[in-house]
């Protein structure tokens, strides 16, 4: 048994906060507690607490950020996120790092922020800076913020200097970011041209190497979370509402219903991916055996199901 937090990313009144779950080893989920909050977009846990931004909620109608235990005791107090519509988080020992994503910004600590500029070809998705994803590199040096806004990938030091900018296909709309386990190779997820973009990585620095389309019947499909287990890629489209799996090559070798409508994240447990389907409101469990991935064994109704993080510090 595996326990996960579900974020759904709506105002209390309706539904709306974090519902902590058990996803048992036959795939069932079972919502245990639930702390209410308004819109949380993302979580992200360390040194025994959970991180978490809400999409609204800070001075000046930004967003906030607050911590809290796994137990949903000791709450801290909410800071503001200087910035509009935070939409991911990463933390370390360096610091917490958010990123903005209608303001364009990154943020340390709720204190220090660089802002993007600019505009991308893909009109209106692409009108101005659209930051999206903020991760640490595998050696934990540096920082990967991903802008939707102006197809880039920009590199950072601990204190949001900027090390590197890679330029992404244009007008895809680069989105979320997966490294392969020797750390070698980055997979980034495009969202408006939905696709798989591999980039090599070494001394701190990203090369374009490849790019492949994720084929879709339905017009305005779009992309959205990346993960990798065991060599096999995994990508969502919503619309299309489904998964993709891809091999290290980037050769598509399935695509399979998401138990959903809009699967905006989804992390794999074991023997089970669980997708956070927010236009449906639902989050299900689905068996996945490498490139495979079956139907739905269990579903919760979680209003604007929106990520899913697993708590590292429960113990069955």
């Amino acid at each position: 048994m595996k326990e996960i937090f579900i974020l759904g990313c709506e105002k209390k009144e309706a539904g709306g906060g974090i519902y902590r779950c058990r996803l048992g080893d036959d795939g069932s989920l079972e919502a245990a507690e639930k702390f209410a909050c308004d819109y949380p977009m993302y979580a992200a846990l360390y040194g025994g607490r959970m991180y978490v931004i809400l999409k609204y909620g800070g001075a000046g109608g930004n967003s906030s950020c607050f911590s809290i235990k796994p137990d949903f005791s000791d709450i801290s107090e909410a800071k503001d996120t200087l910035g509009e519509c935070a939409c991911h988080i990463a933390v370390s020992e360096k610091g917490v790092y958010i990123v903005n994503y209608l303001s364009g910004n990154i943020s340390k600590n709720c204190a220090t922020c660089d802002v993007h500029t600019g505009r991308g070809v893909n009109l209106p998705r692409q009108n101005s800076a659209h930051t999206h994803f903020v991760g640490f590199t595998p050696d934990g040096k540096n920082l990967l913020c991903t802008d939707l806004g102006l197809d880039t990938i920009t590199v950072y030091d601990e204190n949001l200097g900027v090390a590197d900018v890679t330029h992404m296909p244009e007008g895809y709309g680069v989105r979320h970011l997966v490294f392969s386990p020797s750390g070698k190779s980055l997979y980034a997820i495009n969202e408006l041209v939905p696709s798989v973009t591999l980039c090599d990585f070494s001394g701190g620095r990203l090369k374009v190497k490849d790019t492949v389309l994720l084929q879709c019947g339905l017009s305005g499909s779009t992309a959205a979370a990346i993960r990798m287990s065991d060599g096999i890629i995994y990508a969502s489209v919503r619309k299309e509402q489904c998964i993709f799996t891809l091999s290290e090559k980037l050769e598509v070798m399935g695509k399979f219903p998401c138990g959903g409508e809009g699967p905006r994240d989804f992390d794999i447990f074991g023997k089970f991916i669980v997708c956070c389907n927010e236009n449906s409101g639902t989050a299900v469990s689905l068996p996945v055996d490498g490139a495979f991935i079956g139907s739905s064994v269990s579903s919760l109704d979680i209003p604007g199901a929106l990520c899913c993080v697993e708590n590292k510090y429960f113990k069955s």
